[in-house]
């Protein structure tokens, strides 16, 4: 006769093997090492479709080194926020105060949860912007940017663009990079892999805009006299070597986006990825060639063009208080009742969470992707998935990022598209 205790173990034992079999199957996705041929060398590959559109750059020189596809203006998700914050730092100082519109309380999760009628420091809500990619945060530095509306915002970019010598027909509308016609601005916003570059080296070139991407969190008093709290969900920095940032990005008509960068030896590389099915294993792969490339002095003969002197945080800002502004405002019913489990879940960087539990590439927070197969696989989601309930449960209670929808009262909810 077989006992209790000999059944359990023989039962352990085969949920052990099966977890076992599931991660080593998970490992083996985007930029895992597969077995050297005889007498050959270990290779590395991504067992994933290439990105639509990707670059390298020098930092310093503008000296492009990798491309593919780099010409074409594709959809850029959260990676649009570099350009608010290069925005914001021509108009706006860091210690000066903004007031939170209707319009921005309203933006579609992941959201800091910001009030009507409060003041907030524009620092502040420049971390919880490129660190928890919170738009809330991002709609509301837009707007007072672009002098307190949504078109004043795309006017104003419009003259950014410009200024940085972007050339290929960007489309800037949504400060948060929003893309879905029934919570974007406009329809959302268009920018290559090249001009996102050109945008990214102005930004490591703005010593305080640079600190906030490589920051591991930020902890303030806000607005409304609470406590808040947000983690840079970058999970490249620390991942790879010399990492400092900047953004990912995550929408489904964009894909994956990143725009990183890495200092090794001396040299500071910028990676962009647009398009992707594994951004962190696609930027890896770029800048570890790139790297070598550029070692060996080989690269393309195209140069970016140099940083406007005076940009940022070089020059005055033009602007240091801005008012509440927009009473129309928010987009229709969509963004309202966005990732509340209607016809239209929220897109950028919102906190979908796949049918076995696991985290969503929207959250930023995997290196890369798994293939869940197996009971191992249902069981360690499982896990994984109660873990994240749990910690966004403890994170509303102590004032950190609001992820539900923005739900107001049916009498407020305006019927125009934001201004």
């Amino acid at each position: 006769m077989i006992d209790g205790r000999g059944t359990v173990a023989r039962a352990t034992s085969a949920l052990i093997l099966a977890t076992t079999l599931f991660l080593a199957v998970s490992v083996g996705g985007a930029g895992a090492r597969q077995p050297a041929p005889p007498g050959g060398p270990t290779v590395t590959t991504a067992p994933v479709p290439a990105p639509r559109a990707s670059i390298v750059v020098d930092a310093e020189s503008g000296r492009v080194i990798l491309a593919s596809n780099e010409r074409e203006a594709l959809p850029p998700a959260s990676t649009t926020k570099i350009l608010t914050a290069l925005l914001v730092r021509d108009r706006l100082a860091l210690e000066s105060v903004i007031g939170i519109s209707q319009t921005a309380s309203l933006a579609p999760p992941r959201r800091l949860g910001l009030t009507p009628g409060t003041r907030w420091r524009v620092d502040d809500l420049l971390y919880a912007m490129m660190h928890c990619s919170c738009n809330d945060a991002a709609w509301a530095l837009g707007q007072a940017a672009g002098g307190g509306t949504m078109s004043g915002f795309e006017a104003e970019s419009g003259r950014l663009a410009a200024t940085l010598g972007l050339a290929d027909g960007p489309v800037l509308r949504d400060p948060a990079g929003l893309d879905n016609p029934e919570q974007s601005v406009g329809g959302g916003n268009l920018i290559s892999a090249r001009d996102l570059a050109i945008a990214a080296r102005a930004f490591l070139a703005d010593g305080e805009l640079a600190a906030i991407a490589e920051a591991s969190g930020h902890d303030w008093v806000g607005g409304d006299d609470r406590p808040h709290s947000v983690t840079n969900l970058n999970r490249f920095l620390g991942a790879y070597e010399g990492a400092l940032g900047i953004k990912t990005g995550m929408t489904r008509r964009a894909g994956l986006t990143f725009v990183g960068a890495a200092r090794r030896d001396g040299r500071t590389l910028i990676a962009v990825v647009l398009g992707s099915a594994a951004h962190y294993a696609h930027a890896r792969e770029l800048l570890d060639r790139a790297f070598l490339l550029d070692a060996a002095g080989r690269g393309s003969d195209d140069v970016l063009p140099a940083v406007p002197v005076g940009l940022g945080g070089d020059g005055p800002p033009t602007t240091t208080t801005t008012t509440a502004a927009p009473t129309s405002t928010v987009p229709t019913s969509g963004a309202a009742n966005s990732d509340a489990g209607g016809s239209n879940p929220a897109q950028a960087d919102g906190d979908r969470t796949s049918a076995l539990g696991r985290r969503s590439p929207s959250d930023d927070g995997v290196a890369v992707d798994p293939v869940w197969v197996g009971a191992g696989g249902a069981v360690v989601a499982s896990g994984t998935g109660l873990a994240v309930l749990a910690r966004r449960r403890a994170r509303s209670r102590r004032g950190g990022v609001d992820r539900r929808p923005a739900r107001p009262r049916r009498r407020d909810r305006p019927r125009t598209p934001p201004a």
